[in-house]
Formats: C-alpha cells, sequence, structure tokens
C-alpha cells in the first residue's frame, strides 16, 4: 500500500470506526489504518483540520472525511471497479434507517457497555485500546490510562443509572429490528445488502463478537452485559447480525 493512501483514523473498539473500515473494505478502497491514543484523536483532528475530533476520520490528500456516513458518502463515488453500490434501491429509506441506528443503537450500546465497564473494570478495557499502537503510545496509554478514564467516563455521561437507561433503549430497538425482520427478508430493507445492514451489523457486532470481526477477538465484556449476551443470543436480529459478517464482511 503506498503512503499517497487514505488514513483511517481509529480506535480499535469503536464499532463506529468499523462501520468505516468495512465500507472501505467493501467499496476495495485502499486505505492506511492508523490506530490512535485517546485524547490525541482531537490534537490529530486539529492538526489535520478536521471539524470534530471524534473517530473515525480519513485523511485524504483533499482533505479529511469525518464520520463513519461520510465516509461511506466519499466511498462510493471511489468504488473499485466491479464493488457494489451501498446505495440500496430505496436511498431515502436506506439513510432514515442509517440515521436512526447511529442515532440510537450505536448511541446506546456505547453508553451501556462503558458504563458497566469503565466503572466496574476500567483495567479489562485497556488492552483493546493499545492493541495495534506502537511501542511508546502503549506505554502511554498503559502508565496513563488512570487519567483517560476519568475524562471517558465524563465524556459520554457514564453510570449505572445512565447505563440501565441505555440499555431500555437499546432493548426498545432491538425490538424494532427484530420487526423488521419479521417477514423473512435476507437485508433490512429487502434483499440487497446496504449501508443500513452495514451500519446494524457494524454497531450490534459487540453483541455478537463475529469471527469476522477485524479487531474483538478477546473482547473483555462485564458480567452483567455477558449476562445479556447469552439472554438475547436467539434473537432473530441477533442470529441476522451473525449472518450478515458471514456474509458480508
Amino acid at each position: 500500500m503506498t503512503s499517497s493512501a487514505p488514513a483511517l483514523h481509529v480506535f480499535a473498539i469503536s464499532h463506529y470506526c468499523e462501520k468505516a473500515r468495512w465500507a472501505l473494505d467493501h467499496f476495495g478502497i485502499a486505505y492506511r489504518l492508523q490506530h490512535v491514543v485517546p485524547g490525541l484523536n482531537r490534537v490529530i483532528a486539529k492538526r489535520l483540520g478536521a471539524a470534530s475530533g471524534s473517530l473515525p476520520f480519513l485523511a485524504t490528500p483533499a482533505g479529511v472525511i469525518a464520520g463513519s456516513g461520510a465516509i461511506i458518502d466519499w466511498g462510493e463515488g471511489r468504488r473499485a471497479p466491479g464493488r457494489a453500490s451501498l446505495a440500496g434501491f430505496d436511498p431515502a429509506e436506506v439513510l432514515a434507517l442509517e440515521g436512526r441506528l447511529d442515532q440510537v443503537a450505536g448511541v446506546h450500546i456505547r453508553r451501556y457497555y462503558y458504563s458497566d465497564a469503565l466503572l466496574s473494570d476500567p483495567g479489562a478495557v485497556r488492552p483493546i485500546f493499545t492493541r495495534d499502537l506502537a511501542l511508546l503510545p502503549r506505554l502511554a496509554v498503559t502508565f496513563g490510562w488512570g487519567k483517560i478514564v476519568p475524562r471517558m467516563i465524563a465524556g459520554m455521561d457514564l453510570g449505572p443509572e445512565q447505563g440501565a437507561q441505555s440499555r431500555e433503549r437499546l432493548l426498545g430497538e432491538l425490538d424494532w429490528l427484530d420487526g423488521l425482520l419479521a417477514d423473512g427478508r435476507a437485508y433490512l430493507t429487502g434483499d440487497g445488502f446496504t449501508r443500513a445492514d452495514l451500519t446494524a451489523a457494524s454497531l450490534l457486532a459487540p453483541l455478537v463478537n463475529p469471527p469476522q470481526h477485524p479487531t474483538y477477538a478477546g473482547l473483555a465484556m462485564p458480567p452483567a452485559l455477558q449476562e445479556d449476551i447469552a439472554r438475547w443470543r436467539t434473537r432473530p436480529l441477533l442470529q441476522w447480525v451473525s449472518r450478515v459478517y458471514a456474509s458480508n464482511r
């Protein structure tokens, strides 16, 4: 891969980063993967001219593309020959589904997980943040973890009450998505794989930990979330996530 390939800046644990990474892989677009130290994402974003420090962002010769949805938009026009579009038969419907998934399911599964993991056993979270970092950044995260965790807790509004609220919101979204799939359709909007399906599978991957996921091997789950995952395993939606990963990732 050449140094001129765009650089995708990610946290390995982030389901939104997985969404962007999967989309670029689907489109056959070459990129360089840059794992980022927590906290330095805002510094890097400012240096590159990104409007927000939230990952993922894609640094291209023409500028920075911020956010998983914007990265998919960018990639649509740069697909390798023979690579399928993710727009779907009804792009407006697909985008509406993607937006709801990003704003509800993605946000609340993240807050539910971190409200338990970072408060009960923050040391179990650290290894995935140090994974694939070079030696010095890895040491910086390891020795600075005690300062990083409180900033993450404050920045994401975490706590037992917030975690319980997010669990309830997440359950409502799982019910809604189960309803969409109840007629036996292969994908959320019918027979074709779209960006809505890629979004749903990416954002719900923490509940499934599919073997095709590039970074979730060995991801530690808090005991309460492990119990929920075991309880929800037979839900049609989560079985669907496994199939989508197996077929498309």
